[in-house]
């Protein structure tokens, strides 16, 4: 099967460059050795937990018609951070916005706007941002470019940096081209910044009709600064992998990224990699080499996972699913509910199945939820909730992990 990747090339460099104020960001130059195969140390425990939700939630985004794709991530202390992108009636897509809470998330301070649409002749919008604290505090924040036309030509990948916790930022950063969403950062013990993404093969068709789609990863070493050219992690032909959200495990089990694995029968699956070989296979992981494995130990298909570990070692992994309603995959999305599910320390046999939102009328939906580790004991989860007028707004709902063997 022909397989396109994208690469950034001298032309819409020097178009972006001098015309729209963006600017690339240089390619390391790295050759790649490959390592052996390993695998995952076995771990086929059922964690005995479950987690209890709040009643209650409150809403942090701001006032607007529109504002999905909440992400928090902790600057330090009791200091959170939290992005989404937002927008009125008709350009939904368009802006991300910054909030800061000094509390935890018991409150928020009002919205700051950090990337706005203002070059509408050359975007249609900026979307699904992801956020990363770096280990000097800086922050990295990552979004899609939504070019004007919609190909992969002009949409692309940004990162931009902050060196004041978020008070300025740098120009954008052009760090790949493609039609290419969703990405997902995480910095290894040794310094090194990756960011994965869901890239679509504009020369293949399936998945009734859509193209595949393929998860890249892009590598720095020096702080966001530079960037490797992007290499493919996760491939299944005739389907789309997508929404890659990276959890270095404790005690150096290695690397995961959940994915949504659309057309297929279960979702999402697990890709693991040893810390040693850092996704530098010569094959994609797959279940026949044990480094991709079914997340649930009950049949159930999500979307859009996130996951995150607590100190303890549980794994807790996020989704957006139908629960019984009929829907539409592709349309009738956004009218999602939420469940999550509790793992051992290799991010396996997930169960113990919980609902933060049981009794969500039908005219509503929950999506585009992300996990958010409060403490020991305690996190929260983001979700998007979609309204009967189809106009969201993130909100923040607490929940407490209860281990029966304690």
């Amino acid at each position: 099967m022909k397989k396109r990747y994208t690469f950034l090339f001298l032309p819409a460099l020097i178009a972006c460059l001098y015309l729209f104020g963006c600017k690339d960001a240089p390619k390391q130059q790295t050759k790649v050795q490959y390592a052996n195969d390993d695998l995952p140390r076995i771990d086929d425990t059922i964690r005995n937990a479950r987690i209890i939700w709040d009643k209650t939630e409150r809403k942090v985004s701001h006032d607007e018609y529109f504002a999905e794709y909440g992400r928090a991530r902790r600057y330090n202390g009791d200091t959170v951070l939290l992005v989404y992108h937002f927008g009125p009636k008709g350009h939904e897509w368009d802006n991300i916005a910054l909030k800061k809470s000094y509390d935890n998330g018991k409150s928020w301070n009002k919205e700051r706007i950090i990337v706005k649409d203002d070059n509408q002749k050359r975007y249609s919008g900026f979307s699904t941002p992801d956020l990363l604290v770096l280990k000097n505090k800086w922050l990295l924040l990552a979004y899609t470019g939504r070019g004007i036309p919609d190909d992969s030509l002009h949409n692309n990948l940004q990162v931009r940096v902050s060196k004041d916790a978020g008070e300025t930022w740098s120009a954008p950063s052009i760090v790949a081209l493609g039609r290419s969403w969703e990405p997902g950062m995480v910095q290894l013990p040794s310094g090194e910044i990756q960011l994965f993404f869901s890239n679509e093969i504009l020369s293949t068709k399936a998945a009734k009709g859509r193209h595949e789609q393929k998860v890249l990863l892009i590598r720095s070493k020096d702080n966001g600064s530079t960037w490797s050219s992007p290499q493919m992690v996760a491939f299944t032909p005739g389907r789309r992998d997508g929404m890659p959200v990276p959890l270095v495990l404790t005690d150096n089990k290695g690397i995961i990224i959940p994915v949504e694995a659309v057309e297929n029968i279960t979702s999402p699956e697990i890709i693991w990699t040893s810390m040693e070989a850092n996704w530098n296979y010569a094959t994609f992981g797959t279940k026949d080499n044990g480094r991709r494995w079914i997340g649930s130990v009950d049949p159930v298909w999500g979307g859009a996972p996130t996951v995150v570990q607590f100190p303890s070692g549980e794994t807790v992994i996020s989704m957006q699913t139908e629960l019984g309603r009929k829907l539409d995959r592709y349309k009738g999305w956004k009218k999602n509910s939420v469940l999550t599910m509790v793992g051992n320390s290799m991010a396996r046999n997930f169960g113990n199945l919980s609902y933060p939102y049981p009794d969500l009328p039908e005219n509503e939906g929950r999506y585009f939820c992300s996990l958010f580790v409060l403490d020991k004991d305690r996190l929260a989860l983001l979700t998007t909730r979609n309204y009967p007028d189809s106009s969201s707004a993130v909100f923040w709902k607490e929940g407490r992990v209860i281990r029966i063997d304690d």
